[in-house]
């Protein structure tokens, strides 16, 4: 799936080297500059102001929990230039109200347990936010109505939030959609109506199927450690599909791969009770495929045949004589190993 890239953590400065961190940001690094405290010295948050003011969203400003104390939003008011900020791992916030006065906000990671404000996203420059990533609550009442209005919205993590998600069929840039912990009850029949989505994210939750699901320009689909699920469907119903990875599914019996012309890219992981991948053959972009602790045959598939354009090629079976013998077999037949993420 994608790759984010490189991360560079510096925690608690006591000063900021703001030419090491250009640094870090002209080799392609994401630099993250953490705190866990929100009560820090004037000329330090001055200094971290001033650099992000101009590194946009390659420098994540991040304040996280470690104490019991309520994390005080109120420290914001020193950094007006944060442009990706993320305030996560708190049990308690005050003065959150402080978000609204960042204009040139775009990427914000929200996580405070006990969150009172279930109604923040209605802060009105939010609307300018392009990712968004709302970590679990303990009543997990974020309302996401307000984000019918957000029109630069690229990317939403939601974990477990799901009031008035149908929402977000109404922004027409949103690309990438991580739906976190989301209860079966909850209905995901939106999806299809998402006019821009092409990477979706199933991960923890509850439900048996999501055979239901659609959506026309999906190019990446992922689905991980779903509590009950049992049935993905007819993969040919994403015919843009571009990479399909299944993990820590241990009730999917099946994948059934259809009409993928795309599909380059397919990892199976930790789905001990599959038996049966159908339509490998016919995939004629395939160009790597991850196996690992399934009830699939290597021998099975290899006399299947393989589609042509199939370069990389890993399969184990959590038994390490058989799966060095696989892995010998398998350069003999010149295919290199295949990543699994």
């Amino acid at each position: 799936m994608y790759q984010p890239p490189v991360q560079e953590r510096i925690h608690q400065p006591v000063h900021i080297d703001a030419a090491a961190v250009r640094a870090c940001i002209d080799q392609g690094e994401q630099v993250v500059i953490q705190f866990t405290q929100d009560r820090l010295p004037a000329p330090l948050l001055a200094s971290l102001d001033a650099l992000a003011s101009t590194c946009g969203t390659a420098l994540e400003i991040r304040f996280f929990g470690a104490s019991t104390r309520p994390f005080d939003a109120r420290v914001l008011r020193a950094l007006p230039h944060a442009v990706n900020l993320s305030l996560d791992c708190h049990m308690r916030a005050i003065h959150l109200e402080q978000l609204g006065g960042l204009s040139h906000l775009k990427r914000l990671c929200l996580g405070v347990h006990h969150l009172a404000e279930g109604d923040i996203l209605a802060l009105d420059n939010l609307r300018g936010l392009e990712a968004l990533s709302l970590e679990p609550t303990a009543r997990a009442h974020i309302d996401l109505a307000p984000l019918r209005h957000w029109k630069r919205l690229t990317q939403l993590h939601t974990a477990g939030h799901a009031k008035n998600i149908e929402a977000i069929t109404a922004v027409p840039t949103l690309a990438k959609l991580t739906l976190a912990q989301i209860k079966s009850k909850d209905d995901v029949d939106f999806i299809g109506a998402m006019p821009a989505l092409e990477r979706l994210c199933f991960i923890l939750g509850g439900r048996t199927s999501i055979a239901h699901v659609t959506a026309p320009r999906l190019r990446e689909l992922e689905v991980a450690r779903v509590r009950g699920l049992e049935d993905l469907g007819d993969i040919g119903r994403f015919p843009h599909l571009e990479r399909l990875s299944v993990e820590d599914q241990s009730q999917v019996k099946e994948v059934r791969l259809g009409a993928n012309p795309a599909l380059a890219w397919l990892v199976l992981r930790n789905c001990k009770a599959i038996e049966h991948l159908s339509g490998l053959p016919g995939l004629p972009a395939l160009q790597a495929l991850a196996v690992h602790m399934t009830r699939l045959d290597i021998d099975a598939l290899l006399a299947a045949s393989m589609p042509a354009a199939l370069k990389q090629l890993s399969f184990s079976t959590g038994a390490k004589k058989r799966d060095d013998a696989i892995r010998a077999q398998l350069t003999q037949l010149g295919y290199a190993m295949a990543p699994y993420y």
